[in-house]
């Protein structure tokens, strides 16, 4: 842990308990002062006497919060993952105080002192963490607490995540040396220790193999240094596995999704409901965008076309972004919009010709209109309804065009054994990676499979609408 982060986790203690403490003392003052909206006052209690039973549960409370692991103050830490341990710790002392209050009436002799204090505390502890993140960001664009990142990138191989993620200083890293490796890589990351150059290893080539992997490995635990790696498709599932005994002989056994069963129910509950709010929220937007797409170019406002899905392909529904003419299907531009398509697939910029998928920057096909739609993704809204006719799912991997579907459809079968999302993991990478490689979009699609928990897609979901209304926009036109 490097001065800074020890620092960082020392200062967030008494800074959780000023916040804590000023939740409470606001709580007290709206009770008093606020008796046309909150009632009358039943019980007297002096500020003093409130200032005691606080001084009692805030240290109960900072314990909950390191048992929940929020004094680990790295810049890689997660934005929703600290609020949601925020919430779980005020919930936790929250049932602390009801139970006291059960045993001991006169504690808190209002309920409403004891709920504000509950969302206040969320708030205000929460704005104090946030400030101290955006202290401890500023300081790492000043190359002060960056943990030192050695990357072995393996035979030369082009990593983007590196690019991506580990040269951005709000995540906490400097990446100090690339390296291959090679029979000289161990002599050369000696050296880079023996220098105060490194603080982690990354082995950032899915392809290297378990026997070289495990060489590093014990380098870095010889050395005290934290080491990580990117999986292959195989030990992206080796997580989810069920030890099995068959007449005394173990046996591992690899799950298939927590999705069977009523994980499949409550996700489809899920969607229902969100969908069907989502519908109705953007009704407005609807008609706004329609309009929109009439002015800019002639043609149908919908385009529909087919996708593959779980176990059976169906009629996709999106706001039409291309000209009409210019768009692939029957009732739209036909043979010359398949023509033009495959002339374009010669330039196609994942993966070239022999790609799974087509994707072009700036795509001549693309209205105005459709650019800002494609931007925004506002063109993405009528497949709410494909969520909520049961084709398709909130969260989950990206529909893709049929013809495309049948490049990898037998190899990554997997990805068809649920249905397809408007939003998911992948999609959410594509924001800030947008040449993201069609392998790592299957591995984050298998791991969102073997991994789906609700609350993930609730996460997936509140990120993905975050990064729509408040994140940067790619700078790539695709």
């Amino acid at each position: 842990m490097k001065k800074t982060e020890l620092l960082f986790n020392i200062i967030s203690i008494p800074v959780d308990a000023i916040m804590l403490l000023l939740a409470g003392i606001v709580s007290f003052y709206l009770r008093e002062h606020f008796t046309h909206f909150v009632g009358p006052i039943l019980y007297n209690l002096d500020l003093h006497q409130f200032l005691l039973v606080i001084e009692k549960i805030i240290p109960a409370l900072i314990l909950i919060f390191a048992l929940l692991g929020l004094y680990n103050l790295r810049g890689t830490r997660k934005f929703w993952q600290e609020l949601g341990k925020i919430i779980v710790g005020e919930s936790l002392g929250l049932l602390l105080v009801i139970l006291l209050f059960f045993f001991n009436q006169s504690i808190f002799p209002s309920r409403f002192i004891i709920l504000a204090t509950w969302g206040l505390g969320i708030l205000f502890v929460f704005s104090g963490r946030s400030l101290l993140r955006y202290i401890q960001k500023i300081l790492f664009q000043k190359n002060i607490g960056l943990h030192k990142l050695v990357v072995v990138n393996g035979y030369a191989a082009h990593t983007s995540v590196i690019e991506q993620v580990f040269k951005n200083k709000n995540y906490g890293y400097e990446v100090s040396q690339e390296l291959e490796y090679n029979e000289n890589i161990f002599t050369r990351l000696e050296e880079l220790y023996e220098q105060n150059k490194m603080d982690e290893i990354l082995q950032a080539n899915p392809l290297i193999s378990d026997e070289e992997n495990l060489k590093l490995v014990q380098f870095a635990r010889s050395r005290g240094l934290n080491f990580s790696f990117v999986p292959n498709l195989f030990e992206v599932q080796r997580n989810a596995v069920d030890m099995l005994s068959l007449k005394g002989i173990p046996v591992i056994a690899l799950k298939n999704t927590p999705l069977d069963g009523w994980g499949a129910v409550a996700k489809r509950i899920l969607d229902v409901l969100a969908s069907a709010v989502c519908l109705i929220i953007t009704s407005p937007v609807f008609l706004m965008v329609a309009l929109a797409i009439k002015i800019d170019s002639r043609g149908k406002v919908i385009y529909s076309a087919q996708r593959g899905g779980c176990g059976r392909d169906f009629r996709f529904y999106k706001f039409r972004s291309m000209y009409s003419h210019l768009s692939v299907g029957e009732d739209y531009g036909g043979e010359q919009a398949e023509t033009i398509r495959r002339q374009l697939w010669k330039n196609n910029d994942r993966g070239g010709v022999e790609g799974p998928f087509l994707k072009i920057k700036h795509d001549p096909r693309v209205t105005r209109v459709g650019r800002f739609l494609r931007k925004t993704k506002l063109d993405e809204i009528p497949q709410f309804w494909n969520v909520l006719k049961g084709d398709m799912s909130m969260v989950g991997p990206r529909a893709h065009v049929l013809d495309e579907v049948e490049k990898y459809r037998n190899r990554y079968r997997r990805m068809f054994s649920i249905n397809p999302g408007i939003f998911g993991m992948s999609q959410i990478a594509q924001v800030s990676w947008p040449d993201l490689p069609f392998e790592e979009e299957i591995k984050l699609n298998t791991y969102y499979i073997e991994n789906w928990s609700l609350w993930l897609d609730v996460k997936v979901l509140v990120k993905s609408f975050y990064l729509i209304v408040f994140g940067s926009k790619s700078r790539e036109d695709y």
